[in-house]
């Protein structure tokens, strides 16, 4: 099977609980298999822009965040 790769990754937002801040797991619904790292890190850097505008337009503070390209086998066969 050939490698795909999908995002996942977590972000943190400002909070004013006592501890600080709230974390979240983030992934795309529905889940797309990217057929290279390079396709993958381009689709996480358009992600983090998306999720940066979002935060502004809420109100809200990112305080940490992090977005990975795990190695998937879905959907490709060899």
């Amino acid at each position: 099977m050939l490698k795909t790769f999908a995002l996942i990754g977590i972000i943190c937002f400002a909070d004013n609980n006592q501890w600080g801040e709230n974390c979240f797991n983030i992934w795309e619904k529905p889940t797309i298999h990217y057929k290279s790292l390079d396709a993958c890190d381009n689709a996480g850097k358009k992600l983090v822009i998306q999720l940066r505008r979002q935060a502004e337009e809420n109100d809200l503070t990112i305080t940490q965040g992090e977005l990975w390209c795990v190695e998937t086998t879905k959907g490709l066969k060899s």
